[in-house]
């Protein structure tokens, strides 16, 4: 009986810790993701109010 209740244990233990890391990874690339977004904004300049009234 606590071999069945350790493997399943285990099992879910094992279920849960992947969907834990893979949402962790999928934040993890979220999170780069609008970094290098915010990045190349601040890279390409601005206009000048001159090119705006053109």
């Amino acid at each position: 009986m606590q071999e069945i209740e350790r493997f399943f244990s285990n099992l879910f233990s094992g279920i849960i810790s992947r969907f834990k890391y893979s949402a962790m990874d999928a934040a993890e690339r979220k999170t780069r993701e609008v970094i290098d977004q915010q990045m190349e904004q601040r890279r390409k300049p601005k206009p000048t109010d001159q090119e705006d009234r053109q």
